[in-house]
């Protein structure tokens, strides 16, 4: 039995402390669907309606599909785990590391495509704090949009890594540097490649690195923090009790055509991720033709990581706790660790905006959570997912 009012009314308790403008799910069983429905406005602040198939901005929600080409390329013998990056990028054979002091030091390690897929490449993220790379990356590194994702990528290779490869987990740039390798190895664009590997074969019709200008009447508004902080807190109301609008210069355009990044960049709704969820839990489209092998499925959800890296976390949220990380996101590898209800082998990510997904393995289950605050740190869609595997009885 199961009592799916249970994750609306969790759903609309967060609307109704008006801490977020929207929130609508996805949750299926066996490609079926289980519960879905979505609350709340498209802008709070201003009493907009939700239109019919909101657009989001799924900002890391990004980085699975990207890997799941690279699996595919694993697939087809044109990549190996094993390879160094340098065999393909050769921008990346010879590093330095950036010790603690900010003396440099050639890297002892290799980093190879497997580190760039586990986020042990020793890149880091211009908004990670507590290492000496981070400055360099704000400085110099080409994040801007007008930049192309092959700029931005050979301007990482000019800069020390903030830990040797192989060493430690560290959430970063790496999948922005997996996406111009799989551009590289197939002679296209990375928004040609998802759109013929995965848009088109699952028929995602909304999702791209561009919304066209017929559809942006769809796309929701990103509420958020100015400052992204580590930390747990509720979203920021000003004083008229309106909610914040996220900081623009951290928000991706809709309107450039030419925009891609492997980390981050797409556009999807929840319809679209729902088919792309089933689709990273089979391996296979609506009418069950393999894209990926069982080999890649299982190698996109099996944890790589030795037990001395983990827990892995990004600031100091407990949410990670009880994961690995394989080729594709986060897997539990020990549910009794976690804060929320779940079972090993769960396995997902999220984006930087409040978009979630995760899949069950075991109980061939598929869920997709979304609304629009950047920098949220209440776990909202954890909830979402926690209330409905209480609503299991």
């Amino acid at each position: 039995m199961y009592h799916p009012e249970r994750v609306r009314d969790r759903a609309q308790a967060y609307i109704n402390a008006k801490d977020y403008s929207s929130l609508e799910w996805h949750i299926e069983r066996g490609g079926k669907t289980l519960s879905n429905g979505q609350v709340g406005l498209a802008d709070v602040n201003t009493g907009t309606s939700l239109p019919k198939d909101p657009i989001y901005r799924i900002f890391s929600m990004t980085k699975p599909l990207v890997s799941a080409v690279g699996v595919m390329l694993l697939d087809e013998g044109k990549l190996r785990l094993s390879d160094p990056v340098g065999l393909h990028l050769p921008g990346f054979a010879e590093m330095q590391v950036m010790n603690a002091d900010g003396n440099l030091a050639p890297a002892q390690n290799t980093m190879l495509v497997e580190h760039l897929f586990t986020h042990r490449s020793g890149i880091t993220y211009q908004w990670q704090q507590g290492n000496p790379v981070a400055p360099l990356y704000l400085e110099k590194v080409k994040l801007a949009e007008q930049h192309s994702l092959a700029e931005l990528v050979d301007s990482l290779a000019e800069l020390p890594l903030f830990a040797e490869p192989g060493a430690r987990w560290h959430y970063s740039l790496s999948t922005d540097v997996l996406g111009h390798l799989i551009s590289v190895i197939e002679g296209k664009p990375l928004a040609l490649i998802l759109k013929e590997r995965i848009f088109d074969p699952l028929g995602m019709v909304d999702t791209a690195f561009f919304v066209p200008e017929e559809k942006r009447d769809r796309l929701l508004p990103v509420f958020g923090d100015a400052v992204l902080t580590p930390g747990v807190a509720k979203p920021k109301v000003a004083g008229d009790g309106q909610l914040h609008y996220g900081a623009p210069y951290m928000i991706y355009t809709a309107e450039n055509p030419m925009f891609e990044r492997g980390g981050l960049g797409l556009f999807s709704t929840v319809a679209d991720y729902a088919k792309a969820a089933r689709f990273l839990l089979t391996g296979t489209d609506a009418a069950e033709n393999r894209i990926i092998s069982k080999a890649g499925i299982r190698a996109l959800w099996s944890n790589r990581l030795p037990a001395s890296q983990l827990p892995i976390s990004i600031g100091n949220l407990p949410k990670y706790y009880g994961y690995g990380y394989g080729l594709g996101g986060r897997v539990m590898v020990n549910a009794a660790q976690s804060p929320f209800y779940g079972v090993n082998g769960e396995c997902g990510w999220e984006g930087a905006a409040t978009t979630y997904f995760w899949l069950d393995p075991e109980n061939d289950i598929t869920g997709v959570v979304m609304s629009q605050y950047l920098g949220q740190k209440m776990p909202v869609c954890e909830d979402i997912r926690h209330m409905f595997y209480q609503s299991l009885v």
